[in-house]
C-alpha cells in the first residue's frame, strides 16, 4: 500500500513539474490589507485571475488579465491590468473609507511553480487608481500561493 501511494505521488509530481500549469487556486494577500481566495487560469501566454476576499469589515472582488511567459527554467514573469470593487469599511493606501470602492490596477510580477509539489508562488506589484469613494493613487503589492489543479 505504501509503495502504491509513493508511486502515485511520484507520478503526480513528475506530471506537474514536466509542464507549466493551466489552472490553480489559492490565496492572494498584500496591500492594501486584503486577502483573497483566488483562481488563475492560463492559456498559452495569457492568464486570467479572479478572486473574492476582504478584511475586517469589507468584501472585495478582483479580476486581472496578464501576459505571462517563461523568464528562465524556473521563473515566469507576467504583466497586465485589472479592476476591483469593494463594499464596507476599507483602507485604500493611507485613507479610511466606508461604502462602495472601485479601482483599477497595473501589475508586474514573478511566479515560480514548485518542481516537487503541485504549488505555485508569485510576487507582484504595481500602481493602483481608486475612483470611488474618492480619487486616490498609490502602489500595492501581493504575494500568492496556489495549488495547481491542472
Amino acid at each position: 500500500m505504501k509503495a502504491l501511494l509513493f508511486l502515485l505521488s511520484l507520478l503526480f509530481t513528475l506530471s506537474v513539474s514536466a509542464q507549466r500549469y493551466t489552472s490553480a487556486i489559492g490565496l492572494r494577500g498584500g496591500s492594501p490589507n486584503v486577502t483573497y481566495l483566488n483562481a488563475k487560469y492560463r492559456m498559452n501566454q495569457q492568464a486570467y485571475e479572479v478572486g473574492i476576499g476582504g478584511n475586517l469589515g469589507a468584501v472585495w472582488l478582483h479580476g486581472n488579465a496578464y501576459y505571462q511567459t517563461e523568464l528562465n527554467d524556473v521563473l515566469d514573469y507576467y504583466y497586465g491590468f485589472g479592476a476591483n470593487v469593494g463594499l464596507g469599511k476599507m483602507k485604500q493606501f493611507d485613507a479610511n473609507f466606508s461604502g462602495l470602492g472601485l479601482g483599477a490596477n497595473a501589475v508586474i510580477g514573478l511566479e515560480h511553480t514548485l518542481e516537487e509539489f503541485p504549488f505555485t508562488v508569485s510576487l507582484d506589484l504595481g500602481p493602483g487608481l481608486y475612483v470611488l469613494p474618492r480619487l486616490q493613487f498609490g502602489f500595492a503589492w501581493a504575494f500568492s500561493v496556489r495549488y495547481v489543479l491542472h
